[in-house]
């Protein structure tokens, strides 16, 4: 779709919503994550590997940070899922820590391989339990409103890349969230 700027009279793009329900939305974003971490096994230092980790860095913390303030908590609001999601917030803790942790070995061919493999295997035990535990909760529990939802993570996750949060913060907001699902859960 292409709107013209009335400013100028030039012709632009229109970005549109890809109207994805939040659950197709964080499965696609698994995808790319995956693909990515399959990219970063296979490839030797230097120029490529750094922009493929810096967009699997910014990609996978947006990624965290839409779960932990959107997903998360509708899914406990709408459903008790309270150990999950305290597990998940516990989970997105511990891969922040191994991505930076891979960061730090980018130059290091061995020491980086071992790094990202680990963070690799840390977030496909997640994508399973997210689609074993949480999704089908989700899928239950909230129905249609997982299209508007998808929405609003969506715009997030684009400001979330942008603003590259940085991980000591979420960390804690991780643990405050993972606290808060567990009292929920118990309530």
């Amino acid at each position: 779709m292409v709107a013209r700027n009335l400013h100028f009279g030039r012709r632009e793009p229109v970005r549109r919503k890809l109207n994805m329900n939040a659950i197709d939305l964080l499965e696609k974003q698994h995808k790319e994550t995956l693909d990515l971490f399959e990219m970063l096994e296979k490839s030797k230092p230097g120029a490529t590997r750094k922009q493929a980790f810096a967009k699997l860095k910014s990609s996978l913390l947006a990624h965290m940070v839409i779960e932990e303030e959107i997903f998360y908590p509708a899914v406990s609001a709408a459903q008790s899922a309270g150990e999950s999601v305290a597990e998940g917030y516990e989970e997105h803790t511990g891969a922040r820590g191994a991505l930076e942790r891979a960061g730090k070995a980018l130059a290091d061919e061995e020491l980086f391989g071992v790094r990202i493999g680990v963070l690799a295997e840390m977030v496909k035990h997640h994508i399973k339990e997210e689609r074993g535990e949480i999704f089908p909760r989700a899928r239950k529990a909230l129905g249609g409103e997982l299209e508007e939802l998808g929405d609003e993570m969506e715009a997030r996750f684009e400001k979330a890349v942008k603003a590259a949060s940085p991980a000591a913060k979420l960390n804690r907001m991780s643990t405050q969230r993972a606290r808060a699902a567990l009292e929920n859960a118990g309530a």
